[in-house]
């Protein structure tokens, strides 16, 4: 795969074949001391440790190494050891801008309970022993997310899967899929999510962050990483198709819509590096991969007087796919 940002996309499939050619087009809009609000699931942790470097350490929020909990008591993600929380779908993702602008909060007795501990539908991997500690815990997690985006002048989100889990007592969509923490399990319904579902999901999102801060831009992008399983009833590959190309077409269509909302093709250059883009697992993507694409997508959304574009990488070069 090459990556190259200039002025016009590359528009014949003859020249993108020669090379695997993917263009980020140059269009400068934002600063190197802006700083982005960012969420989406493990592709976007990537994402965020990639522009930390790239920008320096602290610019890409929201930082979740400022949770200080007890883990006797209570587990939080992957905290400390990974300073992200994975959200995986358009609607946890709306959910949290809602919590966040003081929109909606769960109840009070709103948690999973299973052996001896409870659980919080809503954010993944969220235990507590108790209800009470738990609602401090997400008293801790409300700020560090309002923090990161008070913070932000710009917003990056990595869209992953359309098939969701309501949860029944609060119709709110779960962060997790059965058995995931092994709580819940029958308190969700699965939902095979569709365009029209995602499409109001994400305008509401957008809308809400352009009321909030309405110079804020707002980049978007597909997740490459397959579903690990679907509880459809399409074989794998069919179902994973679906999701991504759902996703896909939902985010042209907002992208078109509003102009501070900007989709970049990360989904789509992983896809044309081919078997060289995966880890050996076949899901997560290759760190030098990630590396080039954040690369591109600073160097094609970046002031060139703030940043430098680097250098066409091809085949055979230090940046191979």
């Amino acid at each position: 795969m090459s990556v190259r940002v200039p002025r016009k996309p590359n528009s014949t499939w003859q020249r993108f074949w020669a090379d695997r050619l993917v263009t980020f087009v140059k269009n400068p809009m934002v600063h190197r001391n802006d700083h982005f609000f960012l969420m989406g699931s493990c592709f976007a942790e990537e994402i965020r440790v990639a522009l930390n470097t790239e920008l320096g350490e602290g610019h890409v929020g929201p930082d979740m190494s400022s949770v200080i909990f007890d883990p006797a008591v209570s587990r939080v993600d992957e905290l400390p050891e990974r300073n992200h929380m994975n959200t995986y779908n358009a609607f946890s993702i709306l959910q949290e801008i809602e919590r966040i602008l003081g929109l909606w909060d769960p109840g009070p007795n709103d948690y999973w309970q299973l052996d001896g501990r409870v659980q919080c539908p809503y954010r993944r991997l969220v235990f507590s022993k108790t209800p009470e500690i738990l609602a401090e815990v997400t008293a801790k997690l409300d700020t560090a997310f309002r923090a990161g985006f008070a913070a932000a002048e710009h917003f990056v989100f990595t869209y992953g899967m359309t098939e969701v889990f309501i949860n029944r007592a609060s119709g709110k969509v779960a962060n997790q899929r059965p058995r995931y923490g092994k709580a819940g399990v029958e308190q969700i319904l699965y939902h095979g999510s569709n365009f029209a579902d995602n499409f109001a999901a994400i305008t509401r999102t957008v809308d809400l962050i352009t009321a909030a801060k309405p110079e804020a831009k707002i980049f978007v992008t597909v997740s490459p990483v397959p579903l690990a399983r679907t509880f459809s009833d399409s074989d794998i590959v069919a179902a994973n198709t679906r999701s991504k190309s759902t996703l896909r077409a939902v985010l042209a269509e907002v992208a078109e819509a509003r102009p501070n909302v900007i989709y970049f093709p990360s989904y789509e250059a992983v896809l044309a590096a081919g078997d060289l883009a995966w880890m050996p697992d076949g899901r997560h993507v290759r760190r030098e991969v990630v590396d080039r694409i954040t690369r591109a997508f600073v160097a094609s959304t970046f002031f060139s007087d703030d940043m430098t574009e680097p250098e066409r990488e091809s085949e055979g070069g230090a940046g191979q796919a």
